[in-house]
């Protein structure tokens, strides 16, 4: 009797860049040897663009217009030498953190509407779980990630790093307790509040990259002292100011399918040389 394949559980969360906004549908093919949850059918599907799926009023999306995301790029490096991979996607753009947590009513920055982080925190928390239990049932589960790109629209709220840092650490807290995730990783922000067009002559250029930079400075400097915490990669700092990297079509620095790729290729890299 043969035992059952080993799998790794990798959950993406974020806003419109772990969403994806890419703009475009990429090139690039499935992912071997990773499979996606998807929890409206609770299935198993390959890995393959669009990622995700919309759940809820603004509560999770699919990549934007069906198109690109971060997530194959960062599977396919990561299951290079970590093996088969079970990809969860939960993000939404133009969230806060606060808007991820539990116990919060807030006011959706696009919308307007008030988005309850009860809902949104429960349909992420009872997605996963859904897809852990369906990934005992038919693999043997070994690390479960959490992978975070998030903070953009902190930034814009002017969030202290201090404020974004202990919002960070309940968010985890909460992962830990819920999903008994091994591990939070950290995608860092690139520059985005210094950018965003919305923004431009209402505030000083240097206070909108101070502010990116505060969200920045939170997610590196958690992952010094809390070993719950793992950094990935900076790399989305030299990406978002470099227009051959974005999506022109979106407003605000979104990434395209190319620097998706980069993204999701080092993050992967870096995730995988974990416990090795």
């Amino acid at each position: 009797m043969t035992g059952k394949e080993k799998i790794d559980i990798i959950i993406f969360g974020g806003q419109s860049n772990m969403q994806g906004s890419t703009g475009s549908f990429p090139t690039e093919p499935p992912a071997e040897n990773c499979i996606e949850y998807k929890f409206l059918t609770d299935s198993f599907e390959q890995l393959k663009h669009p990622v995700g799926e919309t759940i809820g009023d603004l509560i999770l999306s699919q990549a934007a217009e069906g198109n690109g995301s971060l997530v194959p790029s960062f599977c396919r490096e990561y299951s290079k030498t970590k093996g088969k991979v079970l990809a969860i996607h939960v993000a939404r753009g133009a969230t806060t953190i606060e808007q991820w947590l539990k116990g919060t009513e807030i006011v959706d920055g696009v919308t307007k509407k008030v988005v309850s982080g009860d809902l949104r925190y429960g349909t992420l928390r009872d997605k996963c779980l859904a897809g852990i239990k369906k990934a005992k049932e038919n693999f043997k589960v070994n690390k479960i990630y959490f992978v975070w790109l998030q903070g953009e629209s902190n930034a814009v709220s002017f969030t202290t790093s201090k404020d974004y840092t202990d919002m960070l650490l309940t968010l985890k807290n909460q992962l830990k307790q819920d999903l008994g995730i091994d591990k939070f990783a950290i995608i860092q922000v690139g520059y985005f509040c210094a950018y965003a067009p919305w923004l431009e002559g209402k505030k000083p250029f240097e206070i909108k990259k101070q502010a990116d930079e505060e969200i920045m400075s939170a997610q590196r400097n958690i992952c010094k002292v809390d070993s719950d915490f793992v950094f990935l990669t900076d790399i989305t700092a030299k990406l978002s100011v470099d227009g051959k990297y974005l999506n022109e079509k979106e407003c605000g620095p979104h990434y395209n399918n190319e620097a998706m790729i980069i993204i999701g290729t080092e993050a992967g890299k870096a995730l995988a040389k974990l416990d090795i």
